[in-house]
């Protein structure tokens, strides 16, 4: 391993200048989430205005093809994000904030509106030396991805910083964790669209408590919202146990046990459960079993929405015990009827009704002092499937992931919080107003986007229509229409439905419109294929959405002819000049196995 190790002292002014440039990087394959309170944040900073000594800022340095030399922080998150939201009037200090106009980014920020000046302010002489203290950073630069992961290991498996699951999963790359992770995000909704993210994009995608303005709010997640974990079971990774713990039944079926002693083993790497478990990923799929997953859990939600998120009181019908073992047996249950025995839901309602005092019932193993093993959880969702059969029906065709899984919409809009250039919003193909006429110019550019969007990231691409990220659009939508948009966070959900049954008859001769059109797009055979087959119809409360979505292939995709990209959100994608497609080529195949580290 070569490991140049560099250790200085930076200036607070500096790193946020830094900042600024979006040269912090966080991994979230395994770096944990924010969270510091609001009181650990102000004790911080308090401590960098009374020049108390603080702890090193571990990191690896790279070469960002843009940015130039950036950062990714191993350890040090919370500090830095601390530091950062505090200089941006996020929050007080003994009850003063910062004086936006100490600092020539923030002064800027303040004259265009982007930052609010807070009051009361802290004294120029306490800012001023917060700005100068200086930060000890220490940069090492590796050449190889194994050997960041197991500093960062190394640094975070002490037992004392971090929860048990949290030590479990610190530097865990093999593909059972990464899938137990990527499913427990579809659940809170903290997504993001890569791995890789700018510090200050944690802050949107972080779960936070209500003393935080920002982020995504622990007590909205399903696991908080129906009494399953507590907020700081969550901060703490337990809901990523518990789907652990799921997926593991999924995969090695009778070979599952429920301690936490066989997790320990299941990502220990190395042993023989941990390679059990990830060729069983490998052999099913993580992308099929991701799937199943989600399908579930949807399928489970609506149950639950039909009696309220009070779980524990719909369950029992005397004291709750072992919730988070009980919402265990109740999916499974759920994926045997559905998955294995390929049934599907009659009733949502009467359903809903059967589980009522279920876990009293079926599960009284629960309310015994023995820890519950693998053949207590088999017997229990024996049980509970036998109830809940008469509730489900045999299902005919194909695999249901195929024809009811989609993805969260919710997720994909957290996602573009992140990645902008990977998404684009279209709230129809029908100008709003009185004329509406088919936008055939609007569909065009629609797809030469998608292609830009492949030719300038790697990964899923998507335009979204009947979701608008501007106010305005969603008010002449409702003028026109007279059905008004559903928000979330920023955005707009107007669907698509009431142009459809204006201008189509319904959804399923728009859908054929839809189709029709892109038909005609100047792209060749491979890509159109490629975006009809992947138009999907989401049902969003009651808005239709449509998601086009594209994906990277080999090489570039042309439209027209013509090889477009696109570098910043929300503007027309741009043509590459013929004198510059070597050039392009050769930025193409090189971003298209890009990681952060060099691997040579």
């Amino acid at each position: 391993m070569q490991n140049n190790l560099n250790i200085r002292g930076e200036p607070v002014q500096s790193v946020y200048s830094s900042f600024r440039q979006g040269k912090f990087i966080v991994n979230r394959r395994y770096q944990r989430k924010l969270v510091w309170t609001l009181a650990e944040k102000q004790r911080f900073i308090d401590s960098l205005m009374n020049e108390y000594p603080v702890p090193l800022f571990l990191g690896v340095g790279f070469n960002h093809a843009t940015r130039g030399s950036c950062f990714e922080i191993l350890d040090g998150m919370q500090r830095l994000e601390a530091i950062t939201s505090f200089i941006e009037g996020e929050f007080p200090v003994q009850g003063q904030y910062f004086d936006l106009s100490t600092v020539a980014e923030t002064n800027k920020l303040l004259q265009e509106g982007t930052l609010a000046q807070k009051t009361p302010t802290l004294p120029f002489e306490s800012c001023s030396k917060i700005l100068n203290y200086p930060l000890p950073i220490s940069t090492s630069t590796y050449t190889s991805v194994t050997n960041v992961d197991e500093t960062f290991r190394r640094i975070n498996t002490g037992g004392v910083r971090l929860s048990r699951h949290e030590v479990r999963q610190a530097g865990a790359i093999s593909e059972f964790p990464q899938l137990v992770r990527r499913c427990a995000i579809y659940i809170r909704g903290d997504a993001s669209h890569t791995d890789i993210v700018d510090l200050d994009a944690m802050r949107s995608i972080s779960l936070t408590k209500e003393d935080l303005n920002y982020g995504i709010k622990i007590k909205e997640t399903f696991w908080n919202k129906c009494h399953i974990l507590t907020e700081e079971n969550i901060l703490a990774s337990r809901d990523e146990e518990v789907v652990a713990h799921i997926l593991l039944h999924m995969l090695l079926k009778e070979d599952a046990q429920t301690s936490s002693r066989f997790l320990d083993d299941v990502y220990s790497d190395g042993s023989a459960l941990a390679i059990a478990a990830s060729d069983a990923v490998l052999k099913y799929g993580a992308e099929t079993i991701y799937k199943h997953f989600c399908f579930v859990f949807d399928e489970l939600r609506k149950t639950i929405d039909e009696f309220g998120d009070n779980l524990a009181a719909h369950l029992y019908t005397d004291e709750p015990k072992r919730l988070q073992n009980a919402y265990q047996v109740l999916y499974l249950s759920f994926y045997e009827l559905l998955m294995q025995k390929n049934r599907k839901v009659q009733n949502y309602r009467t359903l809903a009704q059967a589980l009522r005092g279920i876990a009293t019932n079926c599960m009284g193993e629960l309310n015994s002092d023995n820890k519950w093993q693998q053949r207590h959880r088999v017997q229990m969702i024996h049980a509970v499937s036998g109830v809940m059969a008469g509730h489900f029906v045999p299902r005919e065709g194909m695999d249901p992931t195929a024809l009811s899984w989609v993805e969260n919409l919710e997720n994909i809009l957290n996602q573009s919080r992140t990645e902008n250039v990977c998404y684009d919003f279209k709230i129809g193909l029908y100008s709003l107003g009185s004329k509406s006429d088919f936008n055939h110019a609007l569909l065009s550019k629609i797809v030469r986007t998608l292609t830009a969007m492949c030719n300038s990231h790697t990964g899923d691409n998507y335009v979204i229509l009947g979701v608008a990220d501007d106010g305005q659009d969603a008010n002449r939508h409702n003028q026109t229409y007279g059905s008004r948009a559903r928000k979330y966070d920023n955005f707009y959900v107007a669907g698509i439905g009431a142009e459809a049954a204006k201008f189509h008859r319904g959804i399923d001769q728009y859908q054929q419109f839809l189709q029709q059109c892109i038909e005609k797009e100047p792209v060749n055979d491979e890509v159109k294929r490629q975006i009809q087959r992947n138009v999907v119809f989401v049902k969003y409360y009651d808005k239709d959405v449509v998601l086009l979505k594209l994906s990277r292939v080999k090489n570039p995709m042309r439209y027209q002819g013509q090889i477009y990209v696109r570098k910043i959100a929300n503007t027309d994608p741009i043509p590459i000049a013929p004198d510059d497609e070597f050039a392009f080529f050769d930025e193409f195949r090189e971003q298209s196995t890009r990681y952060p580290y060099q691997t040579n």
